[in-house]
């Protein structure tokens, strides 16, 4: 994988590599770095390289964080990327959920908060690699979980809602809940398990996926899913 680390802050470019370097070796996974301290000489290098990580500070000089994120996900289309913020700052979570980040940090980093979300980015990532199994007319097939921006119960059916084309197999939603990945995907419906990396737009009723479909919040789920949907794919986001 590839971590890429973008600050004005060169002692916390300095401080964040020297943590990710050090959690490869003890973890044995192979994980380059890179560093920029403005958005625009990461912009341009986002133009040309493929990364797979990005920390990435919200105040910069020339583009900011959040036009950086919003860039990564509008123009190059690019859900794959685990984007997590830093800022001293706490107060920024609504602005940043557009850009579906993975987590957000608040400074001065903590060696602990960084492991764990690396943890989970690798954890998440032996999932989707092995993704979602399922029968239909006597096939076995399998679908990475970051292809899958819903499951959709209809009756005894199961519909695997993606971008551009949607799955069907008999099944129940509670038993895909159990096997599923409990950091990606959100029970919001009895009818609907959704990927909270694609929720575009949310009010208290409804979520509208990445793909324009507007689904159903249940009165029940309410009170959970706004903080939920606002933690991202990250089950420890402080702060926000």
């Amino acid at each position: 994988m590839k971590a890429i680390i973008c600050d004005d802050e060169k002692s916390t470019c300095s401080e964040l590599e020297k943590i990710i370097l050090k959690y490869a070796k003890e973890k044995s996974v192979s994980l380059a770095t890179g560093i920029f301290y403005s958005g625009d000489t990461l912009l341009d290098y986002l133009k040309r390289e493929k990364i797979n990580i990005l920390f990435l500070d919200i105040e910069l000089p020339g583009k900011d964080g959040i036009m950086i994120g919003k860039y990564i996900r509008e123009v190059l289309e690019d859900e794959n990327i685990f984007l997590i913020y830093i800022s001293s700052k706490e107060n920024y979570a609504l602005q940043l959920f557009q850009n579906r980040p993975f987590d957000f940090l608040i400074k001065p980093i903590e060696q602990a908060k960084i492991y764990h979300v690396l943890d989970n980015i690798y954890r998440i990532s032996g999932k989707n690699s092995v993704g979602f199994k399922f029968q239909a007319q006597n096939s076995t097939y399998r679908i990475s979980y970051k292809d899958i921006l819903y499951f959709q119960s209809t009756g005894r059916k199961i519909n695997i809602v993606m971008q551009k084309e949607v799955r069907t197999f008999y099944g129940k939603l509670n038993e895909i809940e159990e096997k599923i990945p409990e950091n990606l995907f959100l029970r919001i419906h009895k009818s609907y398990l959704i990927n909270k990396s694609y929720v575009k737009e949310f009010t208290y009723e409804w979520v509208k996926m990445l793909n324009g479909d507007v689904l159903n919040v249940s009165k029940t789920n309410r009170p959970d899913v706004r903080r939920k949907i606002l933690e991202g794919t990250s089950d420890e986001v402080e702060n926000i």
